[in-house]
């Protein structure tokens, strides 16, 4: 992208047809940032130890897009570790995102920062591989495609930690907090569990 990138203004019907085709790209991962959230909600109410659980599950998902710190870190929050400590934790884990950003800083040049900035914040794998495979041309339509994209997956990522969270929070009024958190043992193993299947399809592909 460079510095016209953003000042090339798109008619109504491209805004409808980009926002539609990054809607269409975007479900396979509503199905899986869905999923995966409410696993995240749901470990963050019954196990982290917080205090009005849906409200810190909706901010910390607003902030930051991570299944596996989401899954991982709730241990460290029930722990009560130090900011330093999970801070660096968060960012051994997902250090490997700081190089998807490299790759799309050429595209994005002359983008706005606060823009730029989301863009990054929202790369994750499958953002990353949805919008470094996106076959439009037009840098306008392109940025269009990029932000709309990451605000799409993004709400669906808010939605599901949020759910989870929440749903826990109501069962937790009729339902023992212990008799929760014995039943939600071994969910910490979801995202592991599903690389494996993801692992397991490429290698049957590739044969």
């Amino acid at each position: 992208m460079n510095a016209t990138a953003e000042s090339e203004a798109l008619t109504p019907l491209q805004r409808r047809a980009t926002l539609r085709r990054a809607f269409v790209d975007s479900l396979p991962v509503l199905m899986g940032y869905s999923t995966m959230g409410f696993v995240a909600g749901v470990l963050l109410a019954a196990k982290g130890n917080v205090i009005l659980s849906p409200l810190w599950a909706f901010l910390s998902s607003s902030l930051w897009v991570t299944g596996t710190m989401s899954i991982a870190g709730v241990s460290e929050i029930a722990d009560r570790t130090p900011v330093y400590a999970f801070a660096l934790m968060t960012l051994a884990v997902n250090f490997r995102y700081a190089f998807y950003g490299f790759t799309m800083l050429r595209r994005w040049k002359g983008v706005a920062l606060f823009r730029k900035a989301y863009l990054i914040l929202m790369l994750t794998d499958e953002n990353y591989a949805l919008e470094a495979s996106c076959q439009i041309r037009s840098r306008s339509r392109n940025l269009f495609y990029c932000t709309a994209l990451s605000i799409l997956n993004h709400s669906y990522w808010i939605l599901g930690v949020t759910f989870g969270a929440l749903a826990i929070a109501l069962l937790g009024h009729v339902v023992d907090p212990e008799t929760i958190r014995r039943h939600t043992n071994g969910m910490e193993f979801s995202m592991a569990a599903l690389f494996i299947v993801i692992l397991t399809d490429q290698i049957c592909k590739k044969k």
